[in-house]
């Protein structure tokens, strides 16, 4: 028996590119997925931008006024640091909540491993579709091994950034600033 005969005698006819055409549909069928994802990702993206910088500029906003109205009513230094004192003037700066990055390094870390985890999976999903569709390997083949070097360049940035801020005490600093107002 040879590769396209049946027992009977007969041969199996299979119409030429059968193979190719189902791949072909496979891709035809994920486009309008992979459409949909990317439109959704990028109006979350926006949606984020957008609502991050009001809020950001509603708080300026209230902080300038604040401040404009201390400087009005305060009339000298002494003053104003004779208010700072009282518990209400503590509960007014407390109150104020001036947004500043974290300059803690477990947030970072902690971005950077996020970041790191999600690229080395989104990579290799890539080229494991490249192994799967023939057709367009090369396209995922090109992005999935971006993917998995951005991922792996977040992860050893995060095992960095940890022994970095360990060797500069900056974790030490947090726990002992965190007893001091506990």
């Amino acid at each position: 028996m040879t590769g396209g005969q049946i027992a009977a005698g007969t041969t199996k006819v299979e119409p030429p590119c059968a193979n190719g055409q189902q791949e072909e549909e496979h891709m035809q069928d994920l486009i309008p997925i992979v459409a949909i994802v990317m439109v959704f990702g990028g109006a979350v993206a926006v949606f984020w931008v957008v609502f991050s910088t009001i809020r950001r500029l509603k708080v300026a906003r209230v902080q300038a006024e604040v401040h404009t109205r201390l400087i009005d009513k305060v009339g000298s230094s002494q003053e104003f640091l004779s208010f700072l004192e009282t518990d209400s003037g503590k509960k007014l700066v407390a109150s104020i909540g001036i947004e500043q990055p974290s300059r803690n390094p477990y947030n970072r870390i902690l971005a950077s491993v996020q970041a790191g985890v999600i690229l080395l999976l989104l990579g290799i999903a890539f080229l494991f579709l490249g192994g799967r569709f023939a057709d367009a390997s090369e396209g995922f083949v090109i992005l999935g091994g971006l993917g998995v070097a951005l991922g792996i360049g977040f992860l050893i940035s995060a095992g960095l950034t940890h022994r970095l801020s360990k060797s500069f005490g900056l974790f030490d600093r947090d726990q002992s600033s965190g007893k001091l107002a506990a």
